[in-house]
């Protein structure tokens, strides 16, 4: 049987996760939409293993996945902290938000045009993405001044050259 279908259905099932975290982030139950995020960060993991274990990558589906990823892990978690967190900061908090979304994509285009190497060159998005959205779990630690630098950090370390590891270490024959 073919299963070629099954990591762009969960590159699509991120897709939705993200966007039904920004549904639940609008509806202000920021516990939903950060569950949300994490469970889209669980599917773009799925997709590249299931990917590479049916030995069916596809320039296709790298683009896919990287639309998925910058709403998921890129407007999503930005909603989120706007909304739940940055709401009294008004411009400077917009400005960050903005920021990190822009590092987060020209992090994706910048993996999209790079030979496959061991490691990543940068912090993926995914990465930076759940780190921000896990921030709001630490609503009375974290003030609005520590989240502004936080995002600050995840949008250079995005963009960075910085070494990371990747756990794409899977071998199709075990």
């Amino acid at each position: 049987m073919n299963w070629n279908w099954l990591p762009s259905t969960c590159t699509l099932a991120n897709l939705a996760a993200g966007s039904l975290s920004l549904l639940f982030t609008i509806r202000e139950q920021y516990k939903v939409a950060v569950i949300l995020i994490i469970l889209a960060a669980i599917c773009d993991v799925l997709d590249g293993l299931l990917a590479r274990l049916l030995n069916c990558t596809s320039d296709f589906g790298k683009q896919l996945d990287s639309l998925a990823d910058i709403i998921s892990f890129g407007v999503a978690p930005v909603f989120l902290i706007l909304l739940y967190r940055l709401d009294n900061v008004q411009w400077l908090g917009v400005v960050v938000a903005v920021l990190f979304l822009i590092c987060g994509a020209l992090r994706l285009a910048r993996f999209n045009l790079t030979v496959p190497i061991k490691g990543f060159v940068g912090m993926p998005i995914t990465a930076a993405g759940v780190i921000l959205s896990a921030s709001t779990l630490l609503e009375e630690h974290l003030k609005p001044g520590l989240i502004l630098v936080l995002m600050g950090l995840l949008s250079f370390l995005m963009v960075s050259r910085l070494p990371f590891p990747s756990f794409k270490k899977y071998d199709s024959r075990k």
